[in-house]
């Protein structure tokens, strides 16, 4: 009897083919799509899961949609707007990888009568001295194991990344030559469950109270140089719409929500030699590794070195980074293979 494996399907190319790829390898494929969010918004829609049934049936495979919504907005939704208003900056889909697609969904896989989990992600598996690591795809420039980062070992010994070894370009032309049957889709690194005609602050604003009280920006040395209508409108490294005439750029390079005070400055004051990180995923013991580290997605792993000791890290950058942002997820590499990540705290 065939392997069973529950594919993640979101109704769009990555997932479709990951199912097709599967299906083709022999496995007896099971996709599984999710609602994750009623409202509204730029993933997660109805209209997906009808484009995951869609590729499902063509396939010839079984279809099962879970309503995690409850789920989603305490885990994900909520943990969005409570790091906003504490002045950090989230990453929600780092969380929803931990917390939903690779958590729930994963203890409702055996239910199914499966023993692994597959996702159209672009990452790798590495196996290193018995251990499972995760790893950067082949398409560097797609590769999504940052968003992965969290996922301890037990999760990755029962997940497949059939994507990872291929580029975008190859798969959307293998959709192209099975007919896969999809609808064309924008691709998006903003928040998935914020509508495409808003914006995260009116989200918040939605949601929550907020303090409507005018603030004051401050400059490092703390002197007045003008006022805000809300921390929260602003995050770290931000330039635009700082809200006040200068001869140079200013950028955000400290948020105070206590105070209800924004630091702003050159964007030399932007960079930092260090940071703290306190520990979601640790694989190398207490000590100091040379490693590299990556402060966001759109950033290249900069050479550091690691002092661990317990859940706290300190990282010393070879050279300083551009606005490291409290509530970020920082994530280390040895070569192209994860070997940690947390949450920046400085």
């Amino acid at each position: 009897m065939a392997q069973r494996i529950v594919v993640a399907m979101s109704g769009g190319v990555d997932s479709s083919v990951a199912a097709y790829m599967l299906k083709e390898q022999g496995f007896d494929v099971v996709g599984v799509t999710l609602k994750l969010y009623p409202e509204v918004s730029r993933c997660c829609r109805l209209e997906d899961i009808e484009d995951a049934r869609r590729v499902a049936h063509f396939l010839d495979i079984p279809h099962y949609v879970f309503d995690f919504t409850q789920d989603f907005k305490r885990e994900v939704v909520d943990y969005f707007i409570s790091e906003y208003m504490a002045g950090r900056t989230p990453n929600p889909c780092v969380i929803c990888n931990q917390k939903i697609k690779f958590g729930l969904l994963l203890q409702k896989v055996s239910a199914i009568g499966a023993s692994r989990m597959a996702t159209g992600h672009y990452s790798r598996l590495a196996e290193e001295n018995g251990g499972v690591y995760l790893a950067q795809a082949k398409d560097k420039r797609k590769s999504q194991e940052y968003f992965l980062a969290f996922l301890p070992e037990e999760v990755l010994r029962k997940v497949i990344f059939p994507l990872g070894s291929y580029t975008k370009e190859a798969i959307k032309k293998i959709s192209q030559e099975v007919g896969l049957p999809l609808r064309p889709k924008k691709e998006s690194q903003e928040v998935c469950f914020v509508s495409p005609d808003d914006n995260y602050v009116s989200f918040i604003k939605r949601h929550v109270k907020v303090d409507s009280r005018t603030g004051t920006l401050v400059n490092s040395r703390g002197e007045l140089v003008g006022l805000h209508k809300g921390f929260f409108y602003y995050t770290m490294g931000q330039r635009k719409r700082i809200g006040i005439r200068a001869s140079f750029p200013h950028y955000v390079i400290g948020i105070d929500p206590i105070k209800n005070v924004v630091i702003i400055g050159p964007k030399c004051e932007a960079y930092a030699k260090s940071i703290g990180v306190t520990l979601v995923l640790w694989r190398k013991g207490d000590g100091r590794f040379l490693l590299s580290a990556k402060i966001r997605y759109r950033h290249d792993p900069a050479p550091a070195t690691v002092e661990v000791k317990g859940r706290e890290a300190l990282v010393i950058f070879e050279e300083p980074q551009f606005a490291p942002a409290p509530g970020q997820i920082a994530v280390f590499y040895e070569g192209d293979r994860v070997v940690g990540s947390g949450k920046i705290r400085v």
